[in-house]
Formats: C-alpha cells, structure tokens, sequence
C-alpha cells in the first residue's frame, strides 16, 4: 500500500462509516476495522461504488482481545501499510449484564479504551515513519457531568475494579455508567498519548503527529444500540435518526451520523488543523475546540491509567516508541 491509508476502527457503520466515506471521497485510501467482517464488506462495496473500487478494504479486528490486536497490527506491518491517520471511532455500550472479554476484562472497558490504547501503541512507529499525521480518539460528552445528557455522572475508584466491572465496584453492574467511565478514559488516553509523543521529542515541525479527541453528540442510527432490547433497537435504528435531521440545525449535541461522520473526517482533513494536539471538538461547541471536563485533565489519574493500560494489555517497551517514556517527562509538557 503506497497511498496515504486512514485506519478507521468500527467503519462499518454509523459515524464510522461516514467517516471512512469522506476519507475516500477526498482521495484517501481507508482501511476498515471490524468485527463483522460481512458489516465490512458491505461498506467497503458501498464506498467503493462512490469512490473508486481500490479507494477501500477491511480487515478483521476484536479490540476486545489483545491477541486479535497484535495480529492486526503485524498484519499491517507486512503490508507496508503508508498510515497517517488513525481514527479510534468503535465503541459499544452494553445493557444485558456483566460481558468480560477474551483477557477478562469488562467488555466496555477492554474494548473502548484498552483495545484501543494497545492498536495505537503499536501502529504508533509507523505514523511517526510517515508523518505528519494525526490520531482522532472519539470519545463522548457524556463524560462531563456538567453536562445535561440524561447518563450517570463518571465513578471510578480504582483501575482494577473498573477493569473488572466497568464502574466503582466489584459484584455491581451497570452498563450505562461503563460507558461513561469509558468515554472518560478516552479523554485521559488521548491527552496523556500528546504529552508522552511531545515529552519524547517524537512531533515536530518536520515530522507532527497529532492527537485529539471528538465528541459526535447523540447519534440515533449507530452500533451503540447492538444490545438494546428489540423495541429500543427498532426506535434507535428507525425512528429517531430522523427526529435527529429535523432537530441538528436547532440541537447541536443531536446529529445524524452523516454529519458526525463528516465532522469526524474534518480532524483528519483540516489542513487548518495540521499544528492542533491535545485538544477536544465536541458537538455542544459544534466541533470547535473547546474544553472538556475537569475531571479529564487530572494528570495522575492519566498517568495511572495509562501504566495500568500497558501492564493490562502487556506492552512492552520495545513495543512503543513511548512506552518508556519518563512519568516526569508526559507530565510536564
């Protein structure tokens, strides 16, 4: 693969999708990530319909298993795949009770923050080979308690119990705040990732890669729903998308997945964009940059997490071009 190639995870569907859609259309080469391998096929069809049949491809990935995330990752290595964006977009929320994954960790956990940490740790060398570059992290204002969005306020205690239960304690359940938690993780992440790359001297004017975060606002229409019961899955996936195109001019925080999608591709496109790091984009400030909660630029709770991420997903130093970094060095930048 020579072509510039965009990896979007979860690009099957939904602000995914959309996403991966106008990366093609702006004459980039994109690469789904997924599961559902027959999903991704299908949106790889779609996509090359409008875009040009060698415009797409996909590949399998459970970011619920680091094994699954390894091999992907040397897969791309074995191409030569010319990455300079990665968009950490797939997600789930789970509702019917306590999922643990192939490594035994709450499923909304493993698969919306550690899946992702270990993917870009290790794809995280060839960015830097090919930069300038950029990372998207998509994460949620639901993780701002300030906010009115009708989810529980974060909880976490310690990493270990999250890990084990996706909230505050051990023997309780609740998947509406995993998610939450979750999304709150993916602030820490995406912020400490810009300083451990910036404290390591790894983005400069030659070679930049960047990290932020986005916030797409409520999205009737996407996976999200995957485990909702059959009467909240028919008014999510066939409803309330078209109460959100009526109410997005008036709502920002409610959008249809096309024009997420779009906003989402922006922070890959944007050349406005290409000196920005370390900054969130969400829906209530329609995309601009703007701050996220307090809670999401507590250093230590984001140091912590993310020594806890690698000790988890077992990444060792020579993994990373980061993973050594200094505690001090992330801390100060």
């Amino acid at each position: 693969m020579t072509r510039d190639t965009a990896l979007v995870t979860g690009g099957n569907s939904g602000i995914g999708f959309e996403c991966a859609r106008q990366l093609a259309r702006a004459g980039w080469y994109v690469l789904i990530a997924s599961r559902n391998r027959d999903l991704s096929a299908e949106a790889v069809r779609r996509i090359g319909r409008e875009s040009g049949s060698d415009a797409v491809s996909e590949m399998g990935l459970d970011l619920g298993s680091t094994e699954s995330v390894r091999r992907f990752a040397k897969e791309i290595e074995a191409r030569d795949v010319q990455l300079r964006a990665l968009v950490c977009n797939a997600g789930l929320q789970v509702s019917r009770g306590l999922q643990l994954s192939r490594d035994g960790f709450e499923l909304t956990f493993a698969v919306n923050h550690l899946g992702h940490f270990l993917l870009t740790n290790l794809l995280l060398a060839r960015l830097l080979a090919n930069a300038p570059a950029r990372v998207v992290i998509v994460a949620s204002g639901v993780h701002d308690p300030k906010l009115r969005t009708g989810m529980p306020k974060p909880s976490i205690t310690d990493l270990e119990t999250l890990a084990a239960t996706g909230g505050p304690r051990r023997g309780d359940f609740d998947g509406r705040l995993a998610y939450v938690n979750s999304k709150l993780c993916n602030l820490w992440f995406a912020y400490e990732l810009g300083r451990r790359i910036d404290g390591a001297g790894l983005s400069n004017d030659r070679h930049r890669l960047t990290v932020n975060a986005f916030d797409p606002g409520l999205v009737p229409g996407s996976g999200l729903a995957r485990d909702y019961p059959a009467v909240l899955r028919f008014a999510w996936n066939r409803i309330l998308p078209g109460v959100a195109r009526l109410l997005s001019p008036v709502v920002p925080t409610i959008n249809p997945a096309s024009k997420a999608g779009r906003a989402l591709a922006r922070l890959v496109l944007d050349p406005a964009l290409a000196r920005t790091s370390g900054k969130y984009f969400p829906s209530h400030a329609r995309w601009r940059e703007a701050p996220s909660s307090d809670a999401s630029y507590d250093l230590e709770r984001a140091h912590a997490l993310w020594e806890e991420s690698a000790r988890m997903s077992g990444l060792e130093a020579e993994e990373s071009p980061i993973r050594g970094v200094p505690p001090e060095a992330s801390r100060s930048t």
